[in-house]
């Protein structure tokens, strides 16, 4: 199972608050399944960590795992049409970067484990093959 994981479980998960996605990352991680990241998710995780340890540990972490990398410029092109395609449904997503990541997911048949609901709104609009990880 591979498995895309947005920053929203990330932050739940290295903060040690225990949510279901959290939860969900942990039960990845033992299992030892594929958890995937890309670049922007690892930005907006990175961006946000205080402490130099912490940003170290969770930088190896990180440089661990298998990046999924944009199709240059399909995947970019394919995003902003997604996100017009919603804006002409009444859906407004709040950044393209959720675009993105959902086309990623999309192009390497993985599922998706994310809190966010502007990528919930693309899941549930089935515009993309996307599906998100069950979180039972």
């Amino acid at each position: 199972m591979r498995v895309l994981v947005d920053s929203s479980a990330w932050v739940d998960f290295f903060n040690g608050h225990p949510s279901p996605h959290a939860e969900a990352l942990a039960r990845l991680i033992r299992e030892e399944a594929d958890v995937l990241t890309c670049g922007v998710v690892a930005a907006e995780v990175l961006q946000g960590i205080r402490r130099s340890k912490s940003l170290t540990k969770i930088e190896r972490h990180f440089q661990e795992m298998e990046w999924l990398t944009p199709r240059e410029p399909e995947t970019y092109l394919e995003a902003a049409d997604l996100y017009r395609q919603l804006r002409s449904r009444g859906v407004t997503i709040r950044s393209t970067i959720d675009c993105i990541i959902a086309k990623l997911a999309e192009e390497n048949d993985a599922l998706l484990l994310s809190k966010d609901r502007d990528l919930q709104l693309i899941v549930d609009s089935k515009l993309l093959e996307v599906r998100t990880l069950p979180l039972s």
